[in-house]
């Protein structure tokens, strides 16, 4: 994949379709790994849920032409955190797309007054994991059971110099 042929950016009303089918096209194992389990069926809630953006919500899409390949969202937690999520079509993983949404949810919070990035992972999620110990290397790690809560500061220097 060529990343000029990437854009990132804000959904639109129109994405809905392309969001479904973003979401009902990724594999079991990748719908477990962002969402801690399968999603069945995309029901029309959970796609508005997942592209709709408010002063506490930031949603970013990935996108080659009209497909959605990544969607990442940041939601800011009543603690002022900011917790991220982010996925990536199977066919499109280690090109570099979660890195660049990741970094245009963390300058759109930083610029906002986030200071604090919250993130749960699964523990088997190693690449996550990886990746987080690469590019946050402050990272503060709780562990809940199956799960890790990762605590970070937030930065410019994030977006600058993100994860490898």
């Amino acid at each position: 994949m060529i990343q000029t042929q990437v854009r990132i950016r804000t959904p639109c009303e129109t994405d809905t379709e392309a969001v479904h089918a973003f979401l009902a096209g990724l594999s079991a194992n990748t719908q477990y790994q962002r969402f801690f389990t399968g999603l069945g069926s995309v029901s029309p809630s959970l796609v508005r849920d997942l592209t709709t953006v408010t002063p506490r919500q930031q949603v970013v899409l990935a996108t080659v032409g009209p497909e959605v390949i990544g969607h990442a969202m940041a939601a800011t937690n009543q603690d002022g955190a900011v917790e991220l999520g982010v996925v990536v079509a199977d066919g499109h993983r280690h090109e570099g797309i979660g890195n660049r949404l990741v970094r245009a949810l963390i300058e759109r919070a930083v610029l906002g007054g986030a200071g604090q990035l919250r993130f749960d992972v699964l523990c088997e999620n190693q690449i996550v994991l990886d990746w987080i110990r690469r590019g946050l290397p402050g990272t503060r790690f709780e562990r809940d059971g199956y799960t890790l809560t990762g605590h970070a500061p937030l930065t410019l220097e994030l977006v600058a110099n993100p994860a490898a």
